[in-house]
């Protein structure tokens, strides 16, 4: 769904429902600036895939809002996703992992869940996707709309049973909770290097590479809008902070190095050992 016209029926259908089911897909795993870049919602009449790389979807925001109740499951990322993007009140959620971890159950991944209930099981095949590549393929928006497909009737299930245990007051203090939750901005620790467990064994020049190469990765992986383990994978960084090659051709032996990585951060990374070689 991409068209104004069509979103305008859509939030139509959903005012007129007592429930709808909600999730979103991002792109975190394939840029910098992770932005929201499909909305699924699922209602008793159908399923529905909007892209809101194509069409203006806030005019969705005030009837979900208005929503009796909206189900999602692990709905933290998407409340915080859709309040930092779009400034989304969802007051009344059901959320259907915290539903079932409450109701005791081992398995909280909604595949885990439809096969419980449902005997089905969700492909992962596109779980990793980029999805703000367009076009998107027709398996791609089969597989985002089923993330939303079992969720009404997870819902009718959980719901009950939670009531039939005397647990639906304590849910929904948690639903209530989670609705609350607000974006996390994303902010740079200069010393997240510390938290690598092979940091530990670095003498201290090797540190001090480690910690101006980490710098150096979120400057450039900003610049490119990557996340930062694609520009320069963090085993490579500790590699060339023990190593602490002497030449670019020493540097670009290291597992890891790609022709790329040597492009993008090559000057970068031979100026972090030349510091931390002058200060030693």
């Amino acid at each position: 769904m991409a068209d104004p016209a069509s979103l305008a029926a859509l939030a139509e259908e959903v005012a007129g429902e007592p429930l709808v089911a909600l999730d979103t897909e991002s792109n975190s795993f394939h840029v910098y600036r992770e932005r929201v870049c499909l909305l699924q919602l699922s209602t008793r009449r159908g399923d529905y895939v909007v892209d809101p790389m194509a069409v203006d979807v806030r005019p969705l925001g005030a009837v979900l809002a208005a929503a009796r109740e909206v189900v999602l499951h692990g709905a933290d990322y998407d409340v915080r996703c859709l309040k930092r993007e779009y400034a989304w009140s969802l007051p009344r959620i059901f959320d259907t992992m915290a539903a079932a971890r409450r109701l005791g159950s081992r398995e909280l991944g909604l595949s885990a869940l439809v096969h419980a209930h449902f005997g089905v099981r969700l492909s992962k095949e596109h779980q990793r996707s980029d999805w703000g590549r367009r076009p998107l393929s027709g398996e791609q928006i089969r597989y985002a709309a089923l993330d939303t497909h079992f969720l009404l009737g997870l819902h009718a299930r959980l719901s009950g049973d939670l009531a039939a245990r005397g647990l639906a007051d304590e849910a929904r203090r948690e639903f209530e909770r989670i609705a609350a939750v607000e974006p996390r901005p994303k902010v740079f620790d200069p010393e997240g290097w510390r938290r690598l467990k092979a940091a530990r064994e670095l003498d201290p020049a090797g540190r001090q590479v480690l910690r101006a190469l980490w710098a150096a990765r979120e400057e450039k992986a900003s610049e490119l809008d990557r996340p930062p383990f694609k520009v320069l994978g963090e085993q490579a960084m500790v590699e060339i902070a023990r190593r602490r090659p002497a030449s670019a051709e020493a540097l670009a032996a290291i597992p890891g190095v790609t022709p790329r990585v040597m492009q993008r951060l090559g000057e970068a990374i031979l100026a972090a050992l030349r510091g931390a070689s002058g200060s030693a």
